[in-house]
């Protein structure tokens, strides 16, 4: 399995190969795919029109590693601007919603 350092390489190894603009084109790519992806599992399985075939959860699972592979190597490229202060910026705003709406549920 790679670690951290070794996958970061091979983004930087990417970049160098085929460009900047290149990559976020791909990024935006696999995200497409991976809506697709979503939209298909909640047609088939959650809109009870699932046979059984594994093939659309595996095609979401891989959709899935695809856009976090994305993901990193974005936030890889954008390192300088503190992405986890404002990943947890976001998440005590979205903990801040759910106790809001725990408290009118009750």
């Amino acid at each position: 399995m790679l670690n951290e350092q070794e996958r970061l390489e091979i983004y930087d190894k990417a970049t160098r190969l085929w460009g900047l603009v290149a990559q976020y084109d791909q990024c935006v790519e696999e995200m497409g795919e991976l809506i697709v992806a979503i939209n298909k599992y909640k047609r088939k399985v959650l809109y009870k029109e699932y046979k059984g075939d594994n093939k659309i959860v595996e095609n979401l699972v891989e959709e899935i590693a695809d856009v976090s592979i994305c993901l990193e190597q974005m936030r890889h490229f954008f390192k300088d601007y503190k992405i986890d202060e404002v990943i947890e910026k976001k998440m005590q705003k979205f903990l801040g919603q759910i106790n809001e709406m725990e408290k009118e549920q009750k």
